[in-house]
Order: structure tokens, then C-alpha cells, then sequence
């Protein structure tokens, strides 16, 4: 156990961190957020929730549930760089609130984009996997590998519309990752779909996701590509698509392909994505970037708003997304 309290660097050296005050006070806002959503979320069939969202400015932080599991991440800083087992103090106290053991305790460190390096790296290798509930579907995270697990909570509600307006429809999701998207789509009857990734192993993780939902006998493809590539290949082939999600990354910066910027990029993104669907379709676009502006004007698009209250869950303090239905 560090000491009670450690001096803050950098014009806050007259300021203590006092990590067992913020342990403490972490400890009684996770319970009392878990007390206020767990019973409703296990009456909606729902497993994966945000129990801590930054409530308190101090403690720059989240936490998130995951069928007797939880996740702690904080926002790093120098402040708490400095206090040797911050992350670890208060994550184990919020545990204990919770009556959560040890070993399904996980804690990550989330950065804003490095000043050289990788911005996602490898946390460890166990391969392990847990099923989550987001009735009627569930979905495989992995909860030590990597910075994100597989599955964002957030977008609960916005799946729930895929599944709702799917019915016959061919279904396109650009940026498919873990294809939790691609499931609610085949859950909700569509005919077909695409999912697109540049990564290989996502797309696996997609398959298994099918696998588990019992949705792989359908039509279901997948392409191991960048997204602007596929759109730019695809605008001479003939099929078209009734509804599409384009949720990419607020940054990439791979080797195999060329930056991308969510802000800079998104409306020569949209306006490609648009360009594949068939009249009357729809397209979802969200974006986590923090200071997201949108310049949607001039896109072949008869219908634009934005959905964002729509589809941001009560879970999260802060707005996790920006959202936007538009329909060719």
C-alpha cells in the first residue's frame, strides 16, 4: 500500500495526492452507480456496463462491469504518473466495493496520442475470452490483451437499431472490427453482409461472434482490407446496399495503409460510403473523437441528423459518441 498521500509535479507541488481519500471516494460512486444500474441492466439481458465515467474531476478515470468482472482505466497523467500504484489503489478498492476477487480485477492506462510510438500496444497474451450478455445477443471480449476488449458498451443502443431496421436488407459495416454490428444485423433478418477490417484477427473475432449467436449459416462476408480502399473498389461492381455502418477509428496510422483522421477525413469517407447504397438507404455514422466537428453539408444524402441522445446510454456521465442517421 502506498503512502496516504504523495505531492502533485509541475505548478501543483503544494497539492497532495491524497490516494486514500480517492480511494475511498472512488469505492462509494462505483457502488452507488452499480446500485442504480446493475438490476436494470440484468432485467434487459445486458452484462457489459460503465459503472465510473470521470464522475469526479479528480479522479481521472472509468470503470466498466462485465459480467462479474471490472474493468479500470485511467486517464494518464503526470499528476498521478508520480504516485507510485495509483491505477492499482483505487482500482482494488472500487473491487472491493463490488466484492469483486482479484483475478477478475483489469486495469488499463489510457493515453491521448503519443508523441512517437504506437497509440494501441499489446498489454499480454492469454487469449482468454469471456461471453457478455446484450440481449437477445451475446458478444466474446477479451479482457487483459488489449487496450479496448472487444466490445463497446456504448453503442448498445445504436446496435439495437441495426437490428431493428435490418430486416431484408443488405448490410455493409465499414470498420467492422469485432463485427458486433454485423451480428445485430443478421439477428435482425438481414439478407446479407459485408464486414470490412483491416485486420485479419478482428475479422476471426467477428466469425466467432457469429459462431456464437448461432448467425454463421447466413451470407456473411468479410474482407480483410482497408475501409477507402474496399469503397474505392467497390463503386465499380453492381451491388448496392440498404444499410451500412461507418464507425472508424478517430486516428489510424498503419503501415498498410494511409493516415487516417476522423475529422479531417470523414467527408470524403461518408460521401464514398453513400455512394454504395441503394436508394432509401441508410447509413449510420459515429465517431468517438473529443472535439468532433461535423462538415456533413454537401453530401448525397436526402435525409441528415443527428442521433446522438439517442443512442448514448444513461451509463455513460459523458457523451461517449457523436451519432448521425443519414438516408440516400
Amino acid at each position: 500500500m502506498p503512502p496516504r498521500a504523495f505531492w502533485r509535479p509541475y505548478g501543483y507541488d503544494r497539492v497532495p495526492v491524497d490516494v486514500a481519500r480517492q480511494s475511498e471516494m472512488f469505492a462509494n460512486r462505483v457502488r452507488k452507480n452499480f446500485r442504480s444500474l446493475h438490476s436494470a441492466f440484468e432485467r434487459r439481458g445486458i452484462g457489459a456496463f460503465r459503472v465510473y465515467d470521470w464522475d469526479i474531476p479528480e479522479i481521472r478515470a472509468v470503470a466498466d462491469w462485465y459480467e462479474g468482472h471490472l474493468v479500470v482505466a485511467e486517464y494518464a497523467r503526470e499528476q498521478t504518473d508520480a504516485v507510485p500504484g495509483w491505477l492499482e489503489t483505487i482500482a482494488r478498492a472500487a473491487a472491493d466495493a463490488l466484492e469483486v476477487p482479484a483475478e477478475a480485477l483489469h486495469l488499463r492506462t489510457r493515453r491521448t496520442r503519443p508523441k512517437a510510438g504506437e497509440r494501441y500496444t499489446r498489454l499480454s497474451r492469454t487469449g482468454a475470452r469471456l461471453e457478455v450478455r446484450e440481449a437477445p445477443l451475446r458478444f466474446l471480449v477479451n479482457l487483459d490483451d488489449l487496450l479496448d476488449t472487444g466490445l463497446f458498451p456504448d453503442h448498445r443502443e445504436t446496435r439495437a437499431r441495426i437490428r431493428a431496421e435490418s430486416a431484408g436488407a443488405s448490410f455493409l459495416n465499414l470498420f467492422g472490427y469485432t463485427g458486433t454490428f454485423t451480428c445485430a444485423a443478421a439477428s435482425g433478418g438481414a439478407r446479407s453482409t459485408i464486414t470490412i477490417d483491416a485486420s485479419e484477427a478482428y475479422l476471426g473475432w467477428a466469425k466467432d461472434n457469429l459462431r456464437l449467436n448461432g448467425l454463421s449459416d447466413g451470407d456473411h462476408a468479410f474482407v480483410a482490407e482497408d475501409a477507402r480502399r474496399y469503397l474505392e473498389r467497390a463503386r465499380s461492381r453492381p451491388e448496392r446496399f440498404g444499410l451500412c455502418v461507418v464507425d472508424p477509428p478517430t486516428f489510424s496510422t498503419r503501415q498498410d495503409a494511409p493516415p487516417f483522421d476522423a475529422q479531417r477525413d470523414h467527408p470524403a469517407l461518408l460521401a464514398s460510403a453513400l455512394d454504395l447504397l441503394e436508394p432509401g438507404g441508410v447509413l449510420y455514422f459515429s465517431t468517438n473523437h473529443q472535439r468532433f466537428t461535423p462538415r456533413l453539408s454537401g453530401l448525397p444524402a436526402r435525409e441528415l441528423r443527428e442521433i446522438t441522445e439517442e443512442t448514448a446510454p444513461r451509463d455513460y456521465r459523458r457523451t461517449p459518441h457523436r451519432s448521425f442517421r443519414l438516408v440516400k
